[in-house]
């Protein structure tokens, strides 16, 4: 038998070795961003296919109340029965309404605000996870602003110098937070967090209070005017996407609210089509999904198609200058009815 040189044999190994490394799917995450844990067959189905090995998972709100006059959290995290998904990474995603920092700027406040925070992370740990759960990362989700931008800051540097992060186990705990389009443009005017990574929010970057608005969700031709300094980015980021629809709601020419997974039947029992396509008028009144629908009030329905989301997709990836990860927002059902799985996948891997 005829024998190969050594330098023939490496390059074969090499070769092998890069095809096997180009055919291995390429991992894809979510949010799971609803109150109550659930992932149906569907979804589990979903995350197989994504070769998902990340899921963030959305613990709690911090929010702050005027009536007691402090910080408080709420929608925390249920999770009535333990579910094979969890054997995925979680992330705690924790989300911070902006007016946290507007009312909260003492350096002592913003170190107890930091600690609770960490703290409530460990008792939802310790409620819903077995005791070798890791959390190999904490996010922070919150659209800070300039006035807002010190105090915030200066949370984010507490919660990476607790003390509490050493009954997080053995390794350490990396944090990332979330940044939108306009911190993205301007980091010298909103500064960029001090923390180890980004993801980047590519949606929701229409105006939803404006009855003339198309999409609030996805506008490809604004997202790209904010893209210009995307690859000098100071931080590594990954990109989250939306694959997602809603009804935005107006009554009086002003906007009341919005109505997530809303069905087909829902629509059809309360809503007539009204003066184009995506909107709608409700024919009575109604209580749907914790929001009162009066007689009269508009509907605009909101999502994402196919092509919008390849479109998105390719614009990003010609601005990124770099490699990053994919996070879909959010794992739903209601919503994978309407987009092919497989090309989905597809298109960002």
């Amino acid at each position: 038998m005829k024998k190969i040189s050594a330098a023939t044999f490496c390059f074969l190994v090499l070769f092998c070795f890069q095809a096997c490394k180009e055919n291995e799917a390429k991992s894809v995450s979510f949010y799971h961003w609803k109150t109550t844990y659930s992932i149906s067959e569907t979804e589990k189905e979903l995350l197989k296919k994504a070769n998902s090995e990340k899921l963030y998972l959305r613990f709690f709100d911090l929010t702050y109340n005027e009536r007691e006059n402090r910080v408080l959290p709420t929608a925390t995290l249920q999770m009535p029965a333990k579910d094979s998904t969890l054997a995925l990474q979680i992330i705690p995603v924790i989300y911070i309404t902006n007016e946290v920092f507007e009312k909260t700027t003492k350096p002592s406040q913003l170190k107890y605000i930091a600690e609770q925070t960490l703290e409530k992370i460990l008792r939802l740990k310790a409620k819903h996870f077995n005791k070798k759960s890791i959390f190999p990362e904490i996010q922070i989700d919150c659209d800070w602003t300039v006035s807002t931008k010190e105090a915030y800051f200066t949370f984010l540097n507490e919660l990476q110098k607790s003390d509490i992060l050493r009954q997080f186990g053995k390794n350490s705990v990396k944090f990332s937070a979330t940044v939108r389009l306009h911190q993205v443009k301007f980091p010298e005017k909103t500064g960029v967090p001090p923390v180890d990574e980004a993801t980047i929010m590519f949606y929701n970057v229409g105006d939803l209070g404006s009855m003339e608005e198309t999409n609030s969700i996805l506008n490809i031709e604004k997202t790209a005017l904010y893209l210009s300094r995307l690859h000098e980015y100071p931080l590594p980021f990954s990109v989250a996407l939306p694959i997602f629809s809603w009804g935005v709601l107006y009554r009086d020419g002003q906007l009341v609210g919005i109505l997530s997974d809303i069905g087909e039947k829902q629509l059809s029992e309360n809503f007539m089509v009204s003066e184009g396509e995506n909107w709608l008028i409700a024919t009575e009144d109604a209580f749907i999904n914790g929001h009162f629908v009066y007689k009269g009030d508009k509907l605009r329905m909101e999502k994402v198609t196919f092509s919008e989301f390849k479109k998105l997709q390719k614009t990003i990836s010609g601005a990124a200058g770099r490699d990053y990860s994919v996070i879909l927002y959010h794992i739903n059902s209601s919503t994978l009815q309407n987009l092919n799985v497989n090309e989905l996948l597809e298109t960002v891997r």
